[in-house]
């Protein structure tokens, strides 16, 4: 074969794989411009289409503006798991319990079987829902089943019992346990506290079945120290003074605090008076409270006591210094400043996240968002931390912005 018929071979070869390059670039260009058509089409669908779904946009992250933190918030919560968890997932910080109420009670309110267990003692109702389950009980305890109610008998006191409830199972305070196990919060119990005085001084407690609430609170914490309790609340609210006339209540804690002690030795113990600066009141000057604070820590009887006085929002029983308040003789700062000299370490917030009113000093502004960061900037320089305070629903806190959401929030494990 000749140079010239191997050119032509050649030259034939290249001919060819150039052609079927340009077959094959051919068809990438008209699969990109189809697939380019449909989705030009597919969008201009969605736009003609006022029904179609906008596309969903991220939610905004969470910002705090104050240098405090919330290290902890009030919050109720529910016999269910998950919404329990939800709760603590939005909060993002460790969790305190109200304290239900131990009260006398007519024994035919309750089932025949649960009345003729109960016989000729004195009943008492514990008003938050309560489950037994897992817990070993003294021979004298008895748990009786109604249909789908387990009655829990818990003899305490001469001559008396403590009568518990759960349907289902149900146990809010045993749901926080579990939750907070899992996503490593803490939970502050609140322990169980007497009715109020139905007469005179209807402001201070009925101690007169001390032995009763005390027999009973023992068995409480030790159940839910049990179920993994980290802390635990007392409930009962006094000002922050150390006046005598508010002694009843003081007794109420000294009860406590040893019971406590005995069943987890150094257990944390929080407690949560209130201001009062409004002038026209009995207004408690920041050197009563700081002699009130001292008060309260010597009532510890072995626990880790933290105190945690509730701020009035700065719109009820204290103003802050930017407030330029004519109603109130003294504001947060004064308090928080005269609470610090005494003990720092252990001094938190109780920031008030509390139901809308009109603003008057007989009544609270609707929470901001500017409001509760305001309150955290104020108290910050003398304070371990924040603690939300709710009054109504699983926590009030959450419909304002940002701070619903968990800004602010130090995270779980913070309060100890």
């Amino acid at each position: 074969m000749g140079k010239s018929d191997s050119w032509s071979i050649s030259d034939s070869r290249h001919r060819s794989r150039n052609l079927r390059r340009r077959r094959i670039l051919v068809i990438l260009i008209a699969v990109i411009a189809g697939a380019l058509l449909v989705s030009w089409i597919a969008q201009s669908q969605l736009h003609d289409d006022p029904g179609a779904a906008p596309d969903a946009s991220p939610t905004p992250e969470p910002i705090c503006r104050a240098d405090g933190e919330f290290v902890a918030g009030f919050m109720s919560p529910q016999t269910d798991d998950q919404q329990t968890g939800e709760l603590l997932q939005r909060m993002n910080t460790d969790a305190i319990t109200f304290g239900g109420r131990v009260e006398p009670v007519d024994t035919d309110q309750y089932p025949a079987d649960v009345a003729e267990q109960i016989g000729d003692r004195q009943a008492y109702e514990y008003t938050v829902e309560m489950s037994w389950e897992g817990i070993d009980l003294d021979d004298s305890e008895t748990l009786v089943q109604v249909d789908d109610t387990e009655y829990g008998l818990i003899a305490a006191g001469d001559n008396s019992v403590v009568v518990t409830e759960s349907v289902n199972g149900g146990d809010p305070f045993h749901s926080l346990t579990r939750v907070s196990d899992e996503r490593d919060n803490n939970a502050f119990i609140g322990l169980p506290v007497p009715q109020m005085r139905t007469t005179d001084e209807t402001w201070l407690p009925d101690n007169n079945y001390a032995d009763v609430l005390d027999g009973f609170a023992e068995k409480f914490v030790a159940a839910y120290e049990t179920r993994g309790a980290d802390g635990y609340y007392l409930a009962m609210e006094t000002p922050l003074t150390d006046t005598t006339h508010w002694d009843p209540v003081a007794d109420y804690y000294d009860r406590q605090t040893p019971l406590i002690n005995t069943v987890s030795p150094g257990a944390t113990v929080v407690i949560s008076p209130y201001l009062e600066g409004r002038a026209g009141r009995e207004t408690i000057s920041p050197e009563t409270t700081a002699l009130g604070y001292e008060k309260l820590l010597g009532l510890a009887n072995g626990t880790h006591m933290l105190v945690s006085p509730q701020d009035g929002l700065g719109v009820d029983t204290t103003a802050l210094e930017a407030d330029g308040s004519s109603d109130h003789r003294y504001t947060t700062e004064d308090y928080f400043a005269a609470l610090h000299e005494v003990d720092p370490e252990r001094l938190y917030v109780t920031i008030e996240a509390m139901t809308p009113g009109d603003g008057t000093p007989d009544t609270r502004e609707e929470t901001s968002r500017e409001r509760a960061e305001a309150q955290l900037d104020a108290t910050d320089p003398y304070v371990q931390g924040g603690i939300g305070f709710q009054w109504a629903g699983p926590n009030a806190m959450m419909h304002i912005p940002h701070i619903g959401d968990g800004a602010c929030a130090a995270g779980p494990g913070e309060l100890e």
